[in-house]
């Protein structure tokens, strides 16, 4: 929900270790960030143009938008957009509050699967439409002080957006995180006293593996499977109440 912390990052992997022993089509990704990345973590290409911003018929649905992938992660990319069909996506969202909702619930996903949804930092229309819909959010961000500063109106969008969605279904996961950096280690330890339990106990590393995991367009688990960062996604992932 903050920019520049690796959110996108994070959803992929999430995504990709859930996929694990997942059976097909029961774990999917939602990008509704106009960057349109989330899909180059799953081996879909740069060029990837068709994409939920493209669809603002009242009348479709997304499902020739569900891209598989080779990492049985389903995909739903932003779609390559002009300007004009941004707004006219966004008028969308803003005219329909359970617009994200009505097309998620005519994918016909399996009852017990699990759809990740990526946002654009910030209170936009994105994030009221998937808060509406989440079971789970998950902040993202970094034990520095620019995330100190910033969790506290990140909260504030949460509460003020009047979605189910509430601070009791909000946990805090913290990334790119650095041992030996005593800045990064004190802050962290001041946002688990804050926090308590709202934040997870597995905070992200900092490792170039998975920066180049993404330049390869795979998810971590399939560019370095021995890679220890796997094991903290894959607890972070045990933690959250997806059930």
């Amino acid at each position: 929900m903050k920019g520049g912390v690796g959110k996108t990052s994070v959803t992929a992997n999430l995504a990709a270790v859930l996929a694990e022993d997942a059976e097909a089509n029961d774990i999917a990704v939602l990008n509704l960030d106009p960057q349109n990345s989330l899909h180059m973590h799953f081996g879909l290409g740069i060029a990837l143009e068709e994409g939920v911003a493209c669809q603002t018929d009242a009348e479709g649905d997304w499902s020739e938008l569900a891209f598989p992938t080779p990492y049985n992660v389903i995909n739903l990319p932003y779609g390559e957009v002009s300007e004009r069909q941004r707004k006219a996506f966004e008028a969308c969202l803003g005219t329909y509050p359970d617009w994200i909702e009505t097309r998620i619930r005519q994918l016909g996903l399996p009852e017990d699967g699990i759809l990740l949804i990526d946002t654009p930092p910030g209170p936009s229309l994105y994030l009221r439409q998937a808060l509406a819909c989440a079971d789970v959010v998950v902040m993202v961000a970094l034990a520095d002080a620019s995330s100190y500063a910033t969790i506290p109106a990140m909260e504030s969008w949460l509460s003020n957006m009047e979605t189910h969605a509430t601070l009791d279904n909000c946990v805090l996961v913290l990334n790119q995180l650095e041992p030996g950096n005593k800045l990064n280690t004190d802050i962290a330890k001041a946002l688990a006293n804050s926090y308590g339990e709202r934040m997870l106990p597995y905070g992200i590393p900092r490792d170039d593996e998975i920066s180049l995991a993404f330049a390869f367009q795979q998810p971590l688990s399939h560019y370095s499977p021995d890679n220890p960062a796997l094991e903290v996604f894959r607890q972070i992932a045990d933690c959250l109440p997806l059930d």
